[in-house]
């Protein structure tokens, strides 16, 4: 059960539940079964499979209790209905305010915390100038193992309703306190916050036997974020935060001397400095450009390594980057033209063997030519390059490699009494090794594609026909290989009327393969099936499938071609039954008496 925290929701769900039937019963039954076959090997599938499934579910003014039943190849799976998870929660608005009540969440600043579900209480103001928010209560609820386990039956019971209650084989988890607030300036177009979070695991929440395995973690964080925007076509962001972060509450505190002791004593209730405590940054910034045929947007973003505050999800760390992402509209809106570029480069602290860098660019258009012709052209770029770190990486195996991807891909549509299209691919792949020292193409890989297709309806006897041809050629310092393929097949809606649908297709491929070096070999793919649906409950479908297809195995000698059969049937029916009906009696009479009212009134003014 669920408890939806939005006021209107929460009367939507309430009227829900008045409108609901008492008890409705729906559910379905199906049975399938394949046969595989494969000359080769029999580990590609089971040679016979069969299936049987059904399910209830019981709808008891608009909640559900469901029950399912799976048989398949002699293994059973029996699902029933369990006790519900509860989680309730509200947030409530009144003018300037916004509370949260129960199960919520909210959102402080990037880097300390933000989107995390808790507990407990909160609230949010947004005036003219003024904002706020607080909140505090359990972000982490406590769990045990079921051979730890010192509960009554009665907390046992309970824990299960809240869903506390964990498999034997997982870590369990302390409970966590933590709260925040926030406060700024602004609205949400510009404005300045400063935030704060702690967060801090209670030790006495898991047994003795469990603390030394399962540290304890304590946090606090700082943060700071503001935007400042001019109309709608420029805006610069940006979030920083600290954090202060211990991750075993059990290492003892820190001591330097009496009297810096005495003030780190003052603060233990905020933080306790311990000598594994670390304090780390983090933060990003942006500009943004938005015009009516032109925007922009260029981020920096930089994490520290170990950076981690209990209030948000983990970030990538010991990184800095910078990113510029433009797009371009055109010709009034039918062509769009994206540039997008990115740096990335690790080992800030410098305590990794090896330092990282990766840049990213990527250029891609969208053209409309007339009613008929669409262009599409695409261009990425990955550089990978490897420098020193603690180690001196020698020149011989240095990481410096460059992939390109360019793609083109233009279409054409026209209609005559039918609807056609022509389509043409052409894309190129080259992954280079830049570093000749050692091997003069190791790894090199060039891969030229190109492929012509084309796609005919004909709407009135509800046919569809599609044929291609595609050409690849790739070569490396070890292989070289041309592959011819053509494509092709059908689709027949055979009947199609309000409760009625049957559909039936066939797809087939057959492929040439010329290897450098090596056996050419040829390959032929062909799939048959239909698919009946009737009154959105009987669902039937059949499919058969016939491939013969390259396999170099040496298993005592060597074979050439695999032949791959199977077949598969299957049926399913749906069904639903409302057992209990709501009663219309009360509002038919209220509406009959409305109704009387009105014929008076009217019988009066005719007089």
């Amino acid at each position: 059960m669920s408890v939806v925290p939005m006021q209107a929701q929460i009367r939507e769900r309430i009227q829900n539940i008045k409108n609901s039937d008492p008890l409705t019963l729906s559910g379905n039954v199906g049975a399938s079964m394949g046969i595989a076959h494969n000359n080769i090997s029999t580990y590609y599938s089971t040679p016979f499979s069969y299936s049987l499934y059904g399910s209830l579910n019981f709808n008891i003014y608009s909640f559900n209790l469901p029950i399912s039943f799976y048989f398949v190849n002699n293994s059973t799976e029996f699902s029933y209905p369990k006790m519900p998870h509860i989680s309730l929660g509200m947030t409530p608005t009144y003018k300037n305010w916004r509370f949260h009540l129960g199960v919520s969440s909210m959102h402080l600043s990037n880097y300390t915390y933000s989107g995390l579900t808790f507990i407990g209480a909160g609230a949010e103001y947004q005036g003219k100038l003024f904002r706020a928010a607080a909140f505090g209560g359990i972000i982490n609820r406590k769990t045990r193992l079921e051979q730890w386990d010192d509960r009554s039956a009665f907390q046992r019971l309970s824990d299960s309703l809240l869903g506390l209650n964990i498999p034997q084989y997982t870590t369990p988890q302390y409970r966590r306190l933590g709260g925040g607030a926030k406060i700024g300036v602004g609205n949400t177009k510009n404005y300045i916050d400063l935030t704060f979070f702690k967060a801090k695991d209670q030790i006495n929440s898991l047994p003795e036997e469990w603390r030394d395995t399962v540290k304890a973690k304590e946090n606090v964080a700082v943060g700071l974020s503001g935007r400042f925007a001019i109309r709608n076509w420029f805006s610069f962001t940006a979030n920083l935060g600290v954090t202060f972060y211990s991750d075993n509450l059990r290492d003892s505190l820190l001591h330097i001397d009496d009297k810096t002791d005495r003030v780190f004593q003052n603060l233990n209730w905020l933080y306790g400095v311990r000598g594994s405590s670390i304090v780390r940054f983090a933060g990003d910034a942006a500009m943004n450009f938005n015009f009516k045929v032109f925007n922009a947007n260029i981020l920096y973003r930089i994490v520290q390594p170990d950076y981690v505050s209990l209030g948000t999800s983990s970030f990538s760390q010991n990184t800095h980057s910078i990113g510029v992402n433009t797009n371009f509209r055109m010709f009034k809106g039918k062509s769009n033209l994206t540039l997008v570029g990115y740096l990335q480069r690790d080992n800030l602290n410098h305590k990794q063997m090896y330092t990282n860098q990766v840049a990213t660019y990527t250029l891609n258009s969208n053209n409309m030519i007339g009613s008929h012709f669409h262009l599409g052209l695409m261009y990425n770029g990955i550089k990978q390059n490897q420098y020193d770190g603690t180690t001196k990486v020698a020149d011989s195996v240095r990481l410096n490699r460059i992939t390109h991807t360019a793609t083109l891909s233009p279409m054409i549509t026209f209609q005559t009494k039918n609807d056609h299209s022509i389509s043409l691919n052409l894309s190129f792949v080259q992954n280079q090794n830049l570093n000749k020292l050692y091997y003069a193409n190791s790894g090199d890989v060039m891969t030229l594609t190109g492929g012509v297709g084309y796609n005919i309806s004909i709407t009135p006897v509800r046919v569809s026909v599609n044929a291609g041809y595609d050409y690849t050629y790739s070569t490396s310092e070890n292989y070289s290989y041309n592959a011819h393929t053509l494509h092709y097949g059908v689709n027949f809606n055979i009947m199609s009327r309000e409760k009625l649908n049957w559909n039936a297709y066939y797809n087939g491929s057959a492929g040439y393969n010329i290897v450098k070096e090596g056996e050419n070999n040829f390959s032929v793919s062909n799939c048959l099936g239909s698919s009946f649906n009737f009154n959105s409950a009987h669902t039937a479908s059949l499919y058969f499938s016939l491939s013969n297809f390259s396999e170099d195995i040496v298993i005592g000698q060597k074979i050439a071609t695999a032949l791959d059969c199977r077949f598969t049937l299957a049926y399913s029916y749906s069904f639903k039954k409302v057992l209990i009906k709501k009663k219309e009696g009360a509002n038919q009479k209220k509406e009959d008496k409305i109704t009387k009212k009105l014929r008076k009134l009217s019988e009066k003014s005719k007089n």
